[in-house]
């Protein structure tokens, strides 16, 4: 089967306000790495018959179409499915044709719509006048005024709803994740043991290992202040032992690695930021008996990510998560930093 993506605008009688549809469909192009093709509901070629035809005659046997259309009127709920209807009595079984639901409601479209508002007014005097200050904010070069400008957008883009999802000491740990992702959906996805943070500071102020997954997770932890509180970062996954045990058992270098320093887990810090089968493996141990003070597990990935960490959300051992696919070594980080922040009772972010 050839799938073809179609992303239907309304269109427009003046042309230029039409390429917002292109450039829309190369963006959703590049995310999806599939051809999408835009088309056009009235006044502007080509049009929703001219494009269903161009990719039947290119051998695309199902064609998902995408209204580009802010809410449901009219042409969504009754022109769109005729049109279609003719369609598919024009080709019978030559392609099917599959419409998805328009754009709105939804809560991203409201998050756009604060985060224009948020722009806006934070350039503006309250007369209404722009504001020279805060346009000359674009170009802080101060660290500490760039960390609370930075603070300030982020509780901007998140709002008070979701800000109140979070104790205060989460909270920060939330805010550093988004500003390390640049993005607010990040929020919706941490998941925190009730024990959690509570756990991870009494571990790391009293000297805990951590033991890291990959590479870039320990590198990235602020190992000066760890130090400072008597503790370390371990990483066994590219250790030569580690890779030969891996080789000959034809499992991870991930997994193995937390094999190498199964025994020590217990009261340390386990940071998995990568591997799915490493935080399988943590958790296997962990059921085993050698039970982390605090297991922060953010791997991502399409095998096995989501699966396992609804697992690790399933345990009582205190955990620090980000829920389904995403997640990464950077996440990782940033939780363990804004923890070893918290630790030396500074924000998180």
């Amino acid at each position: 089967m050839k799938r073809g993506i179609l992303l239907l605008g309304h269109g427009s009688r003046r042309s230029t306000a039409n390429l917002g549809l292109v450039a829309l469909a190369e963006l959703v192009q590049a995310g999806l790495g599939m051809q999408v093709t835009p088309a056009y509901f009235q006044f502007e070629r080509p049009n929703l018959a001219d494009t269903v035809e161009q990719l039947v005659n290119e051998g695309v046997t199902e064609i998902v179409i995408v209204p580009a259309l802010l809410f449901p009127g009219v042409h969504l709920k009754e022109d769109i499915p005729a049109a279609l209807g003719e369609l598919e009595a024009r080709y019978g079984e030559r392609v099917r044709l599959i419409l998805t639901e328009g754009f709105a409601p939804d809560p991203r479209l409201a998050e756009i719509v604060m985060e224009r508002v948020h722009a806006t007014v934070a350039g503006m005097t309250p007369d209404g006048a722009l504001d020279p200050e805060a346009v000359e904010q674009d170009g802080l070069t101060n660290p500490e005024q760039i960390t609370s400008r930075s603070r300030s957008l982020i509780e901007s883009s998140l709002g008070l709803r979701y800000l109140e999802q979070f104790p205060p000491r989460e909270g920060e740990i939330v805010r550093r994740v988004v500003h390390a992702m640049g993005n607010p959906d990040a929020a919706h996805l941490l998941r925190f043991h009730p024990a959690a943070v509570e756990a991870g500071l009494a571990a790391i102020r009293t000297g805990a290992t951590l033991f890291t997954d990959v590479r870039m997770v320990k590198m990235g932890i602020n190992r000066a202040i760890l130090r400072g509180m008597g503790g370390r970062v371990v990483c066994m996954t590219h250790h030569p032992r580690t890779t030969a045990l891996a080789r000959e058992q034809g499992l991870t270098r991930s997994m193995m690695g937390v094999r190498a320093f199964h025994q020590f887990l217990t009261g340390n810090v386990a940071v998995i930021g990568n591997a799915p089968t490493a935080l399988a493996e943590v958790l296997r141990q962990s059921e085993a008996g050698f039970r982390p003070a605090l297991i922060v597990g953010t791997p991502v990935g399409f095998v096995g990510a989501a699966e396992v960490k609804a697992r690790l959300a399933g345990q009582d051992v205190p955990y620090i998560t980000m829920i389904g696919h995403q997640g990464g070594s950077t996440v990782a980080v940033s939780v363990v930093n804004a923890l070893l922040a918290l630790a030396e009772g500074r924000p998180g972010l």
